[in-house]
């Protein structure tokens, strides 16, 4: 009788640790590494080879919501950024050939998508659980919208072991990019992201007190002192000699497409 349960024990241990979450994201760091070069992503390649993104999905929609609710913070806000990106991939290919993510209705409010053991929409997973739940604001520039304006999609998945580091690399990548951020030391202006404008609030808790922008109030102060924090010292240096203006730049729609 021993031996059985014996036995019983080690098949329970060794199925459990079978189906185990892997956290490095190995399937979808492997379809990211395939069809996602400086930003822009092959939506073609998934389309006609449909195997390496259903591989990538299948890790996200059979997590249960009890195995999820064992992650930690790290862990968890990792996962839900991850399936957020990996989502509105497929929810892109899906619909592929399109212009751009605003042609698709319902596309984050309506369509739902099996996260945690839970059916939920990219706005379920941004704004209810990323911004309400863990308040990190720097998902903003870690969740892409599958557009030319989005932060970079990057070529890694998010994992817990270093999330910290992937979000102040990230945030260093986004501040630097001259494409969605420009800083004019002539003129003295800095044209930011229209994300920080959207989501500005958010930045505000952590970004708001001692600043080189007295200048500035509310949302602009604390979305000028996110980016300031992450740019080389010779950009800070400069940043410090005079008044700057804020401003925004336009948002292009366009879909992030290679």
């Amino acid at each position: 009788m021993k031996k059985i349960i014996t036995a019983l024990m080690l098949i329970f241990i060794f199925s459990t640790n079978s189906f185990a979450f892997d956290h490095t994201f190995a399937n979808y760091e492997s379809l990211l590494n395939e069809t996602v070069h400086n930003g822009l992503v092959d939506y073609k390649k998934m389309l006609n080879e449909p195997k390496i993104l259903q591989e990538a999905l299948l890790d996200f929609s059979e997590v249960k919501q009890t195995e999820y609710e064992s992650f930690d913070r790290s862990q968890k806000v990792a996962y839900m950024i991850n399936a957020y990106n990996i989502y509105t991939i497929e929810g892109i290919v899906k619909a592929y050939p399109v212009e751009s993510i605003k042609k698709i209705g319902g596309f984050w409010n309506k369509a739902k998508h099996k996260v945690a053991g839970q059916m939920l929409t990219l706005d379920n997973i941004e704004h209810d659980i990323l911004r309400k739940t863990f308040h990190e604001e720097r998902i903003h520039i870690a969740v892409v919208c599958a557009s030319i304006s989005c932060p970079e999609l990057w070529n890694h998945p998010f994992i817990a072991d270093s999330l910290e580091q992937q979000l102040t690399f990230r945030s260093q990548s986004f501040a630097t990019d001259v494409s969605r951020n420009k800083l004019n030391f002539d003129k003295k202006e800095i044209k930011l992201s229209k994300i920080l404008k959207w989501y500005g609030k958010d930045f505000e808790a952590k970004y708001s007190g001692d600043s080189i922008f007295p200048y500035l109030y509310g949302k602009k102060r604390a979305v000028a002192n996110f980016i300031y924090q992450h740019l080389p010292t010779e950009e800070q240096t400069k940043l410090k000699d005079g008044k700057f203006k804020v401003r925004f730049l336009s948002y292009d729609w366009n879909l992030n497409e290679q």
